[in-house]
Parts: C-alpha cells; structure tokens; sequence
C-alpha cells in the first residue's frame, strides 16, 4: 500500500490512500465564516497546497472542455450512468439512517464530478487538485454558473471490478466512504444540500467523483463566463438555506484570493473591475448590533473580466 499524504487545499482537509485493486478514497471540504470565505477545519498539522490559478484564457477553455466531456468524453473513457444513480441513491440512505435531508440531484455538479473523473481517467492521476492546480472549488465555480454556497468533494478509484455490475460498484464505493472519517462527514454533512456524480471507465479502471454543494441561494439566471468590463450582470437571486437574499457581493482575484475592490450592493450591477479572473462572493447578512452589521460570505461562480 502506498499512502498519500494528508494536505489541506484552502485551508480544508484532504485524506488520500492508495490501493491497487481495491477502492482507493479521497475526500475534500470547504468551509465559509463571517471573517474571510474559507476557514481551516480543525487540522493539528496541515500542509499546504498551493494552487496554481490559471490564466482567464484557461478558466474559458476548461469550460469549453467541460461542456463538450458530458458530449463526448475522452477516447476510452465511458460513464457509468448507472453507477451514478446508484451511489445519490445510496448516499441518501445514509444520509436517512441519520435523520439528515436527502441531497438533490444537481446536473451542474454532475458536470463538474463527470469532467473530473475523466480528466483523472484520461491523464492517468488520482488527486483533487488537476496537475494545474485546479481544485474541486475551481472546477464548480466555473462549471455552476448559479451556485452561491459551500462546496466539497469526494472522489474514488477501483481496479478490476465487474462495471455491468452496477449496484454491487455502487454500494462498494458509498461503504468504503462511509468506512473513511474524512468522506462519511461530507456524506453526513448536514449543511449540504445537492450532490453530483461521476463516474467514469476506462479499461478496467474506474474513477468516481462525489460533488457536493451547500446551496445557500441561486442566481436566478446562469452568469456568463464571460463579460466586459462596464457590463451589467443580473443579480437577482432565489433563497436556498438562506432565508433572505445577499445584500453585498465583490470580485476576488483568483490568482492571489484578495479583493478586487470594496464590496458592493448587489443593487450595483454593473463591472467596475479591469479585466482579469476572478472569482465572484456574497455577502448575507447575519446580524445586527449597536449600528454594526456582521456578514457571512459565499462563494459564487466565476467570472472572466475582458
């Protein structure tokens, strides 16, 4: 057995293992605060990884890339349809034995889980970060154009397993998770709300991705990838576990994590940044007091200024 070591991506937790021909399991979260979008999960020794932000040229070809993987995936790869159905399933009934909500099917995340495992499949590695940095959060930002929440991921490898034998894979891939603090808290997660699956063949490996997002509310209509600086972006939202929509948003540099410029009202909705690469944040409000205002901040999608 070759063990591979227990990093964090974004001050989150990641445990990864590796075995051949028996599951192998990987799982990864995020967490958003009041202070700052991301907090670490309690680690006593993390490593961190650094993440090599791609060019705004890059972020618009992975998604090209994306959209044409759920079309056509790579030479020698196929998708599980099957397999997929059977682990949201069986998720959820773990998720019931503990009196948790069931997640939703998302097709967007389904995309993100799908482009995943075939890019693993297709590139020949086995990790969450893709060999140019880009994380489970990268690829859901700019895959899940209305998503404004917290994201994680799970993902496995198996060598040798009958694929026709879908339910037996399935139930193979959610027990082994469930057996593995790090992926049965992301099953169990209460906050999350939505799950995408991917599953992929090829030859006689198979590499499965778990998506999750806790959706705290949705753009009503998808942001574009793509707009220009003096643009106007539509902001309307619908409620998810927030109960009132976000009053603030800002642009966030992807390259170094740090403000663009001040947050402003979503009333606002006009591209005041140069062009760049960024990742777009709301701001909720989440209490009041003596004149002050706290708020909780949610990633949202990404977006390339021209």
């Amino acid at each position: 057995m070759r063990t591979i070591s227990i990093f964090a991506i974004f001050q989150a937790v990641i445990l990864a293992a590796l075995l051949i021909f028996t599951p192998i399991f990987t799982g990864i979260v995020s967490t958003g605060s009041t202070s700052h979008p991301l907090l670490p999960i309690n680690n006593p020794m993390p490593q961190i990884l650094k993440t090599n932000p791609t060019t705004a040229d890059a972020t618009f070809a992975f998604s090209q890339t994306a959209q044409q993987l759920t079309v056509t995936p790579p030479a020698g790869v196929s998708f599980l349809d099957d397999v997929e159905r059977y682990i949201l399933d069986l998720t959820n009934v773990e998720r019931r034995k503990y009196k948790l909500s069931p997640l939703k099917y998302d097709p967007m995340l389904q995309t993100a889980a799908r482009t995943h495992s075939a890019d693993m499949l297709d590139r020949d590695f086995f990790d969450h970060a893709s060999p140019e940095g880009r994380t489970p959060h990268d690829r859901i930002a700019i895959i899940h154009r209305q998503l404004i929440g917290l994201t994680g991921e799970n993902i496995g490898m198996w060598q040798g397993y009958d694929v026709n034998d879908a339910r037996k894979l399935a139930e193979v891939a959610v027990e082994g998770w469930m057996n593995s603090p790090g992926h049965r808290e992301n099953i169990l997660r209460k906050s999350f709300t939505h799950l995408g699956v991917g599953a992929a063949v090829k030859g006689n490996m198979v590499k499965i991705t778990q998506n999750f997002a806790s959706t705290q509310a949705l753009f009503e209509q998808p942001l574009p990838l793509k707009v220009k600086s003096g643009d106007f972006l539509n902001l309307k939202t619908k409620p998810g576990l927030q109960r009132y929509a976000p009053v603030k948003y800002a642009f966030w540099v992807s390259e170094t994590g740090k403000l663009a410029a001040d947050p402003v009202s979503l009333k606002q909705s006009q591209v005041m940044v140069p062009p760049g690469d960024y990742r777009l944040r709301l701001y909720f409000v989440q209490s009041r007091k003596r004149g002050s205002v706290n708020y909780v901040i949610y990633n949202g999608p990404q977006i390339v200024v021209e």
